[in-house]
């Protein structure tokens, strides 16, 4: 299979009105300008979610307006310049198709507005159990059989609940209940998961070795079916900033050595065929990325002419050739660390949980050295000297195992809110109570964690838990205000300052295990407090008194990755800052870096030169201790930092 290291995926989705296209196209000036960018692998669309395709199909439908074979064009292009042509094909939307053919549609739950598979009137989406799916299969094989094809992108198989005759038939035999939602949406699940198999069994009868990947399933559903993973995240669109940390951080611990991409786009959203983001904006994307092991993708839309587009060539090139610079220090290169945030399994909600989020952000403020994993993550969990668990994520018994069997090799766990409390009361020493019932909760911190801190009564700015010590010490209560916000039924009582301490712990310490009644990551994405940063601050820094990276001077915006290399240890420091700018976040310049330092551990390593990668300048270390102090020269946006072994 082909390993990627510059991707372009070209979306094209052309309505049927359009007369244009495929007019200007020319596939040896396109081709040329993705090699000019050392570009080895692009996803283009043989057919895509209006129904159009853009090759001579016999069995679908060619755009009305293409005269010519604009994919099979671009495909022999592809072979002759050994760039890998993965073909996209829509495999749950494809809505002319689907007006000509009612019966392939799902037919959901009528809630007022998603009657008969339309989500809106672009988009009708598939039911996975009609002849739909036999059509997909046919046009599949078409592709793979008549162009030098490297594999597929499937893309929205998703979990559509369909209650059309064929599945309520078939939920029938099953005994599944087809009037409960939510054992439909489970069936659902099931037809994409079986989908998702005999697709890759087809291509595997033409394609040995393939490249495949759905869009739409959890990417640990299917991590034994496609064969590399491609994460879509753009920032300034739906996502935002905090999306790509959170999953950068946990995907390559789903299927360790699998390839991961990182799909950015060059515009500010999907369908945008006139933005342009800066070359910083979308360098901060992909260095990221690469820093964690992700190779670089970058999203474009095609004119539907086929118009050249210079400037986003030109900037693609002025992106990638930057990156290109780096590649001998990040390819093939393992990122280590030293602490993980825990949650029970891959779903959605898990991925925009706030509490998960704002650890993740935390954390990278503070420059630990973390993935996020899974109770069913194939990756041992031994190398870590520290789980977090935020509040607000569900606990399985596979998880809640997995943590206990941490707990007894003398690890170190950090936990928050209600459901560890519930789910560890033992181990934390606890009993759980209840809901604190404080409305606000302020706290104040005395001598165990409160380096940093103001002497003061502060605030949580998030719910907190009641609880009694059963065994765990209590280094922190929680404080009461006179009386809660609340309506007296003549007036809001609004202002409510602190009054006293309670009986009810804040933070409570038993042997390695720290738990925090208040949702302390709550708290800090609501109002983005420092003083609640301080706490989790001091709490990792007793819970692993010698953590992978030690800040020496950085700033808080700075996110450090360590990873490391035969005879190499290669520091990466991103140094950009998203700011809001109306109704989005973005990047326009990077930031300066001045007199930063910090220190690496390296014991049982003999380093011998650090140098300032690409240009191999020297900088100044000393070895102290067990660590490897490194002072820095001034720099903008991105420093790669190796340090050599003898």
């Amino acid at each position: 299979m082909h390993k990627v290291r510059y991707a372009l995926f070209y979306d094209n989705h052309t309505q049927m009105e359009n007369p244009d296209v495929g007019r200007d196209f020319d596939p040896e000036h396109f081709t040329d300008e993705a090699k000019r960018s050392n570009v080895d692998y692009i996803a283009f669309h043989a057919r895509c979610n209006v129904g159009m395709a853009y090759y001579n199909t016999q069995i679908g439908t060619r755009h009305p307006a293409l005269d010519y074979d604009l994919f099979g064009k671009l495909a022999e292009c592809c072979r002759k310049k050994d760039i890998a042509l993965v073909a996209y094909l829509n495999g749950g939307i494809s809505t002319m198709e689907l007006v000509e053919h009612r019966e392939w549609r799902t037919h959901r739950f009528d809630d007022g507005h998603n009657l008969y598979g339309q989500i809106d009137p672009f988009s009708i989406t598939a039911c996975f159990n009609s002849p739909f799916r036999d059509h997909l299969f046919a046009m599949i094989r078409e592709v793979a059989q008549k162009y030098p094809v490297q594999g597929f992108f499937i893309d929205c198989l998703c979990d559509f609940p369909c209650v059309c005759p064929t599945c309520v038939k078939m939920m029938k035999e099953k005994n599944i209940d087809y009037t409960d939602e939510r054992a439909v949406t489970a069936f659902a699940h099931e037809s994409v998961m079986r989908m998702c198999r005999d697709i890759t069994a087809t291509v595997k009868e033409i394609i040995p070795d393939p490249m495949l990947f759905f869009n739409g399933p959890l990417f640990g559903d299917v991590r034994d079916l496609e064969t590399f993973f491609d994460f879509e995240c753009l920032p300034t669109s739906i996502w935002g900033y905090e999306c790509l940390p959170s999953m950068a951080h946990f995907i390559r611990n789903i299927k360790p050595g699998m390839q991961v991409l990182n799909m950015t786009g060059r515009f500010y959203d999907w369908g945008d065929f006139g933005g342009l983001r800066t070359k910083d904006s979308l360098m901060y994307d992909l260095i990221y990325g690469m820093a964690h092991g992700m190779r670089p993708n970058i999203g474009g839309h095609f004119h539907p002419r086929g118009d050249k587009d210079q400037a986003v060539f030109d900037r693609i090139h002025d992106v990638y050739t930057e990156l290109q610079k780096y590649d001998p220090w990040l390819e093939n290169a393992v990122q280590l660390t030293d602490t993980a945030i825990v949650a029970s399994r891959d779903e959605f909600p898990f991925r925009y949980s706030k509490a998960l989020r704002s650890a993740v952000r935390m954390l990278e403020e503070l420059k630990v050295q973390f993935d996020v994993v899974i109770a069913d993550s194939v990756k041992t969990w031994e190398q870590y000297k520290l789980l977090i668990l935020p509040e607000g994520l569900e606990i399985s018994d596979e998880l809640a195992a997995r943590i206990r069997e941490h707990i007894a090799r003398g690890g170190a766990f950090l936990a928050s809110g209600a459901e560890a409390a519930k789910k560890f009361g033992a181990e934390l020493g606890i009993e759980y109570q209840g809901e604190s019932g404080l409305d606000p909760v302020y706290f104040r911190m005395k001598d165990v964690f409160s380096e940093g801190l103001d002497d003061m009564f502060l605030s949580l700015y998030a719910p907190a838990s009641a609880a009694k010590s059963i065994g765990a010490e209590v280094v922190a209560q929680l404080v009461k205000p006179y009386y809660n916000r609340q309506w007296t039924g003549t007036h809001a009582i609004s202002y409510t300052p602190p009054q006293e301490e309670t009986d009810l712990p804040f933070i409570t310490v038993k042997g390695k295990c720290v738990w925090c009644s208040g949702d302390i990551f709550s708290g800090y994405a609501n109002r983005g407090p420092l003083h609640l940063r301080d706490i989790v601050r001091n709490i990792l820094k007793w819970l692993n008194e010698k953590p992978l990276f030690k800040v020496g001077k950085l700033p808080a915006c700075a996110r450090v990755i360590v990873n490391e290399q035969p005879d190499n240890l290669n520091v990466s420091i991103v140094a950009y800052s998203p700011e809001r700018r109306a109704d989005t976040m973005v990047v326009e310049d990077p930031i300066a870096v001045v007199n930063g330092s910090f220190e690496v551990l390296t014991a049982g390593r003999n380093i011998s030169e650090v140098v300032l990668a690409p240009a191999m300048t020297p900088l100044a270390f000393r070895n102290n201790g067990d660590y490897t102090e490194v002072r820095l020269p001034v720099f903008e946006g991105y420093a790669l930092i190796v340090l050599k072994e003898k």
